[in-house]
């Protein structure tokens, strides 16, 4: 009799925890609706891109997070913009740790630049785009949330990546990649010593190392094995001699086509990495 009186207020203890967040997180949702944002125009972007958040993990019945949101959109409000999701503070999957890893210390680069201030609403959209693939990606069921969040992340940052005003030192269109392989073949490490030397030489140089794929596969794929592929390139410049604090990664996918195709081409010169002086 006792076990079965636990075990009903153990329910009965979840049902009011439950219905405790609940009230919270609508408290929250409504405070937001009658807020009027401050700060500059960063701040006021992410205010909106934080509550629109909240109201969709609200939908979702996901309480925590929408209060989660919530409370980085009241920040925002006041003039203040939270730091992007530390690694630390999600529970992520262990072979999304290093990808996300390098997805923030790109975010975090990007939003010092000029770009970026100069597109604030931009910037803001890849910071809440982030912060909302971190949590996805704890929960790490969702695909297409996850999908949804990455996408939205990496779109903001090639569009706070003026591409026509790098310079190539290296690397063009050439085939750099075989088939599905994210390995550098010989014949291109004797350029990539002639970059890490140039790069010994000069340490005030900074390196974008640019991920591609053909259109063969699914874009997801496609999407981690670019970033795979300009992984491999900056390992190897590493073990040249450039400290990695040098080299940003990003990986585009199938989305920047050297030779543009339809879906399904196996096309040699769109499976690059392209190595850009910033």
């Amino acid at each position: 009799m006792k076990s079965k009186i636990r075990q009903i207020a153990g329910v009965g203890m979840l049902a009011l925890l439950t219905g405790c967040s609940a009230f919270t997180s609508t408290s929250g949702l409504n405070d937001l609706k009658r807020t009027n944002a401050s700060g500059d125009a960063f701040t006021q972007a992410l205010f909106k891109e934080y509550t629109s958040l909240s109201q969709s993990e609200y939908d979702q019945y996901d309480w925590k997070d929408s209060l989660f949101y919530t409370e980085r959109a009241k920040q925002a409000a006041g003039g203040t913009a939270p730091e992007p999701t530390p690694i630390s503070a999600r529970k992520l999957p262990q072979d999304m740790v290093g990808t996300l890893t390098e997805a923030r210390s790109l975010l975090v680069s990007t939003l010092s630049t000029e770009q970026a201030q100069a597109d604030p609403a931009t910037a803001a959209k890849a910071q809440a785009s982030f912060d909302c693939w971190m949590e996805q990606q704890e929960e790490n069921f969702q695909v297409n949330d996850i999908t949804t969040c990455r996408t939205g992340f990496e779109d903001a940052i090639a569009a706070l990546t003026p591409v026509e005003e790098v310079e190539i030192i290296s690397l063009s269109s050439d085939v750099l990649f075989d088939f599905d392989k994210a390995v550098v073949k010989e014949e291109f490490k004797p350029e990539l010593d002639a970059i890490a030397a140039e790069l010994v030489a000069d340490t005030n140089k900074r390196l974008l190392v640019w991920g591609h794929t053909d259109t063969v596969g699914p874009a997801e794929y496609n999407m981690g094995l670019s970033v795979r592929r300009a992984e491999s390139v900056s390992e190897y410049l590493e073990s040249q001699g450039v400290d990695s604090s040098r080299l940003t990664i990003q990986g585009f996918g199938e989305t920047k086509l050297a030779v543009p195709t339809g879906d399904g081409v196996a096309e040699p010169l769109n499976r690059r990495v392209e190595v850009r002086q910033r």
